[in-house]
C-alpha cells in the first residue's frame, strides 16, 4: 500500500515538473509578456469609453451608481491608492457626454471598446493556435452584446447577493452562532467563484475553437487562484513601500495602476495556456517524453500528416480539423501548424471554410512523395557548382532519392497505409 503511494507520488511529481517546464516554454513562445503589454495599452485606450457605455448601460436600470463601489472592490489591490483612481475613472465617464459626440463620436466610443475585446481574442486565439472562424459582422454583434448584457447580469447578481445579505433571515442566521461563521465564510468565497465563472466564460466562448468546459475551469481555477495571491503579494507591496512614491511622485498612482494592469492582463493569459494545456495534455506530456526529435521524426510526421488528410479526401469525409489531426498522430498542434503553413504555401493543402477544417488542394495521385520531401526542406539550394565536393555529394543523393521514388505519390502512400 505505502510503495503504491509512493509510485503515485513519483508519478504525480513528474507529471507536475514537465508540465510546469511545457508551460515555461510555451510562455515565452507565445510571448505572453508582451501580449500583456499589449492588452493593458488596449485596456487604458478603451478603459474610459468602456465604463461610459456601461454607465449607459445601467442607468436605464436606474443601476449606475453601483459602478463606483465595484470598482472600488476590483481595484482593492491597489490598496489606498483605489479610491483615488476609482474617483478619477467615474470623473472622466461622468465628463463623457455623448450627446454631444455625434455619430462619428459615438462610433470610435465603441470602436475603442469592441478594439479591447478584439485584442483579448486575438491573444488566446494565439494561445490556442487557431484563426478566427467567425465573420467581422458576427463578431461585433457578439461583442455588442457582450458590452450591452454583460454589464447588466454581472450587476443584477451583486444586487442579488446584496439584497440577500441584508434580508431579515439571513441576518438572523448570522446572529447564531452556527450559522454565522458559515455565512462569513460564504461571503468569502462567493467572489472567488464569481472570478472562477467569469474566466471560465473567458477561455469558454472567446477562442475561435472549441474548448472543453472541463479546460476552461481548470484555466479559470488556476487564473483565479492566482488573481487572488498576487492580488495579497500586490497590497502588501503597496502598503510596505513608500519608495515608488518618492520616486514618481504624482505619477505614483498611475504606475501602480499600469503595473497591476499588466499583471492582470498576464494572469488571464496564464490562466489561458494551462486551460489549453489540459486539454491538449494527452499528446503534449508522450511527446515530452520522447525528447527532441530529429528531421527523421519531422520527415515521417509530414507524409504521416498528409496521409491522413488523403486518406479523408480519398473517403469523401469532412476536412479533418486540426485537433482531430494532433491527436490522430499523437503529438502537440505545434508541431503541426508549421508544416500545415509549409504545405498550404506550396498548395498542396488548403484551409476550408464551411465546414471548417484542413483538405487536399490537388487530387492525391498528383502531389508526389519527393515534392512533399521538398517542400519539408523548403528547396534547399546547394549553391553554385565551384568544386564543392560536399554540395556535389548532396546533389547527387537528392537526384538518387527523386531517380528511385518519383513514382511514389501520396495516393499509393495513403492506400498503402490504409491497408
Amino acid at each position: 500500500m505505502a510503495s503504491s503511494v509512493l509510485r503515485a507520488l513519483k508519478s504525480l511529481r513528474i507529471r507536475s515538473s514537465q508540465l510546469a517546464y511545457i508551460a515555461l516554454k510555451r510562455y515565452y513562445d507565445d510571448m505572453l509578456g508582451l501580449r500583456a503589454a499589449s492588452l493593458t495599452y488596449a485596456t487604458l485606450l478603451s478603459l474610459v469609453p468602456f465604463l461610459a457605455v456601461t454607465f449607459s448601460v445601467l442607468k436605464a436600470f436606474g443601476a449606475q451608481y453601483m459602478i463606483e463601489p465595484f470598482l472600488t472592490q476590483a481595484l482593492a489591490p491597489l490598496g489606498p491608492d483605489r479610491i483615488e483612481i476609482t474617483r478619477r475613472l467615474i470623473g472622466f465617464v461622468n465628463n463623457t457626454r455623448v450627446d454631444v459626440l455625434g455619430a462619428v463620436g459615438v462610433a470610435g466610443l465603441f470602436y475603442s471598446v469592441i478594439y479591447l475585446v478584439g485584442n483579448i481574442e486575438e491573444s488566446l486565439n494565439q494561445i490556442w493556435r487557431t484563426q478566427p472562424s467567425r465573420t467581422w459582422t458576427r463578431r461585433y454583434g457578439e461583442y455588442l452584446g457582450m458590452l450591452l448584457v454583460g454589464p447588466v447580469l454581472i450587476f443584477a447578481c451583486l444586487a442579488l447577493i446584496a439584497s440577500a445579505q441584508s434580508y431579515w433571515l439571513v441576518q438572523r442566521l448570522v446572529d447564531l452562532n452556527v450559522f454565522g461563521i458559515r455565512v462569513a465564510l460564504l461571503t468569502r468565497v462567493l467572489p472567488f467563484l464569481f472570478l472562477c465563472a467569469g474566466f471560465t466564460f473567458l477561455y469558454k466562448f472567446i477562442p475561435s475553437v472549441h474548448v472543453p468546459f472541463s479546460s476552461a475551469v481548470i484555466g479559470a481555477g488556476i487564473a483565479a487562484i492566482l488573481w487572488q495571491l498576487s492580488s495579497i503579494a500586490f497590497t502588501a507591496f503597496i502598503v510596505n513601500s513608500v519608495s515608488y512614491a518618492a520616486i514618481y511622485s504624482g505619477f505614483a498612482i498611475l504606475v501602480v495602476f499600469l503595473i497591476w494592469l499588466y499583471v492582470a492582463w498576464l494572469i488571464v493569459l496564464v490562466g489561458g495556456e494551462m486551460a489549453y494545456l489540459h486539454q491538449h495534455s494527452s499528446v503534449y506530456l508522450p511527446s515530452f517524453a520522447h525528447g527532441k526529435q530529429g528531421h527523421i521524426f519531422e520527415e515521417r510526421l509530414a507524409l504521416s500528416l498528409l496521409c491522413e488528410v488523403a486518406r479523408r479526401f480519398i473517403a469523401g469525409k469532412p476536412p479533418a480539423t486540426e485537433r482531430y489531426l494532433s491527436r490522430t498522430l499523437g503529438v502537440p498542434p505545434d508541431q503541426i501548424d508549421p508544416l500545415l503553413e509549409k504545405f498550404v504555401g506550396r498548395g498542396m493543402l488548403l484551409r476550408a471554410a464551411q465546414p471548417a477544417g484542413i483538405s487536399l488542394a490537388r487530387p492525391p495521385e498528383q502531389i508526389a512523395a519527393t515534392e512533399i520531401l521538398d517542400a519539408l526542406h523548403g528547396g534547399i539550394d546547394f549553391g553554385i557548382d565551384n568544386g564543392d565536393v560536399v554540395a556535389e555529394f548532396l546533389r547527387r543523393r537528392d537526384a538518387v532519392v527523386h531517380e528511385n521514388l518519383d513514382e511514389v505519390t501520396l495516393m499509393s502512400l495513403a492506400d498503402r497505409k490504409h491497408s
